[in-house]
């Protein structure tokens, strides 16, 4: 589903890469985390991955098509199959619930039509039923701003879903909520992407959720990656590894969740 070629990107006025010469192949309905350090590169591979951050050499292939190396109008093409689940959710405040998922719709409609806020009865079905499935359905009409941080990011996951993706990205989506919601949150994506044979690829501090939520753990270190394998083979070196003998390691990796 995603095949990555000697992946590399430095930001402006770094000294260091964000990434380093990546390979990495991810079979389609695989639900794997990355770990690893503050800095150590997650955001910057999943931003590669949908375009969000041009990177400065590599190959990605998404479903077979390249995304890197083609004009944007196809790479907006591939983009539709790729949803994107943020760490500050990423929403319109103002806006309310339903209008909000209606976004995950607007890559199916062209640029005068959501200009003008219009979508087809189809657009409306699909939306609907994706609140529904974040268990929303009461409260299409509310503003986003009213909403509680966990509600909030099951809006951002109605809102991926209307894409009718076959990837999911999600940027540390539960690090801004409460434990409790934490798990809520990622027991429903896990489940929902199972059902729909979703690739799941996300980035989470704690080692324990990382195990519970994976089918696969890649650990990263300075834009490389150091660790990648079922969770289970996670031993106390290579979490070092991972992290290096840090507050980081002490916090996420030798204390857990």
């Amino acid at each position: 589903m995603i095949k990555i070629e000697n992946l590399t990107h430095r930001y402006k006025n770094r000294k260091e890469d964000a990434l380093n010469n990546i390979d990495l192949h991810i079979k389609h309905g695989e639900s794997v985390v990355l770990i690893g350090s503050s800095g150590a590169g997650k955001s910057t591979f999943l931003k590669c991955i949908n375009r969000l951050v041009d990177p400065d050499s590599g190959k990605i292939h998404i479903d077979g098509k390249e995304i890197l190396n083609c004009p944007i109008k196809e790479a907006e093409k591939i983009r539709i199959n790729i949803g994107m689940i943020f760490q500050h959710f990423n929403l319109h405040e103002r806006e309310t619930i339903l209008k909000n998922v209606l976004n995950g719709r607007l890559s199916y409609n062209n640029t005068f039509k959501t200009i003008l806020g219009k979508f087809s009865k189809e657009d409306y079905e699909i939306a609907r039923n994706n609140i529904k499935r974040v268990g929303l359905e009461e409260y299409e009409n509310e503003r986003v701003a009213y909403l509680s941080g966990g509600e909030k990011q099951r809006v951002g996951i109605a809102r991926a879903l209307s894409q009718e993706p076959k990837i999911i990205l999600a940027d540390e989506p539960v690090s801004s909520l409460d434990p409790k919601l934490m798990r809520e949150i990622m027991d429903l994506l896990k489940k929902i992407c199972e059902e729909e044979s979703i690739t799941l690829v996300s980035s989470l501090h704690f080692l324990d959720f990382a195990k519970r939520y994976a089918t696969r753990v890649i650990g990263m270190r300075d834009g490389k990656i150091v660790f990648d394998d079922k969770p289970e083979e996670l031993t106390e070196q290579n979490i070092v590894e991972i992290y290096g003998k840090t507050r980081d390691w002490y916090m996420y990796g030798k204390l857990g969740f």
